[in-house]
């Protein structure tokens, strides 16, 4: 099974020689981060992300990095751009991230073209989630002359169809003047992850081990009970909302009272959070299946629930994305 599983460090590492090559053709002084080169997933995905990954890349050097030293400077930046390609398990997905820190989208610019290439109306207001996601549009494109990097019709759009060939999605983001960031994730076909196991009443949960922060008890006049924010809880100076297991997925055994269960202090990028399950029942690998296509028509992804698998003793176990799980109660 494991011989199925490879490193994305030999793809990142391509990568490196693009922005070494085109930072020496565009006099753009650019260094490029590597984040979980470690991370191993499915072969399958490694073979499908290469392409994308260098279009992407190739935008970040040729669109997102500032044309000129002063100009990074005059923006209060480092004169050396920065690109950093990160890959992380989170669930039954892994994350690739392409982040940037260079001039970011002009919404107007985009929204303009849209507009000028009948995708958009004048009359209606977008919001900038909108306007970005017009970028992987077919041959949409911002660029009014062709070079060797661009200008050809070859969009982002591409990107988007190779990773939906794999099965995964597409996020843009971006603050202009900031920088921009592309997020591919894509579920693992198949994958080992480190997980804790928690239980709830008679239901078994698998949360990731690199989404664990700390676990601890407490007690019920520890929690504040906030008329906007919910139940939430101090740690280490800061505020927690408190999740509970049992109520987000209806269960109708577990714990009710706070002292008598385990506080699971979880996060994934900027969510944050303490989540409330009856007891740990230890750390484990466990081999990632992904969720039947007929039960994600459900919407259960988007609630917090990405994969499943099957314990030693044959009992089945939920793998919780803390991150969808934290949304789904918003």
């Amino acid at each position: 099974m494991s011989l199925r599983m490879v490193p994305v460090l030999a793809t990142f590492q391509k990568m490196q020689r693009i922005v070494r090559d085109m930072g020496k053709k565009l006099g753009k002084r650019v260094r490029l981060t590597l984040v979980g080169e470690d991370t191993e997933v499915d072969k399958t995905i490694v073979d499908g992300i290469g392409d994308p990954l260098m279009h992407i890349v190739r935008n970040s050097m040729d669109h997102g990095i500032e044309e000129s030293e002063e100009d990074r400077i005059a923006a209060g930046k480092d004169p050396e751009g920065e690109i950093i390609l990160s890959a992380s398990h989170t669930g039954g997905e892994v994350i690739i991230q392409v982040k940037d820190d260079g001039r970011g989208v002009d919404y107007d610019k985009v929204l303009k073209k849209a507009v000028d290439a009948g995708l958009a109306s004048p009359e209606i207001e977008y919001s900038r989630k909108e306007i970005i996601n017009f970028l992987l549009m077919p041959g949409f494109s911002t660029n009014t002359e062709v070079t060797e990097f661009s200008g050809r019709g070859v969009g982002m759009d591409v990107v988007k169809k190779n990773v939906e060939e794999v099965g995964g999605t597409v996020v843009l983001t971006s603050e202009p003047g900031k920088g921009m960031t592309t997020t591919l994730k894509i579920p693992l076909t198949m994958a080992i992850l480190d997980g804790m196991e928690v239980s709830v009443g008679s239901s078994i949960f698998t949360i990731p081990i690199n989404n664990i922060r700390q676990s601890f008890k407490m007690s019920d006049g520890d929690i504040i009970h906030d008329a906007a924010q919910g139940e939430m809880v101090k740690v280490m100076d800061n505020f927690y909302s408190v999740i509970r297991a049992k109520d987000v997925y209806g269960l109708d055994s577990g714990y009710d009272k706070i002292e008598d269960g385990i506080l699971m202090w979880v996060e994934s990028g900027e969510c944050t959070y303490c989540l409330f399950v009856d007891e740990l029942l230890g750390e484990q690998q466990v081999v990632v299946k992904p969720l039947p296509n007929y039960i994600n028509t459900f919407n259960i992804k988007q609630h917090g629930i990405t994969g499943c698998t099957i314990l030693g003793d044959g009992n089945i176990s939920v793998i919780l994305d803390v991150s969808n799980l934290y949304s789904a109660i918003q």
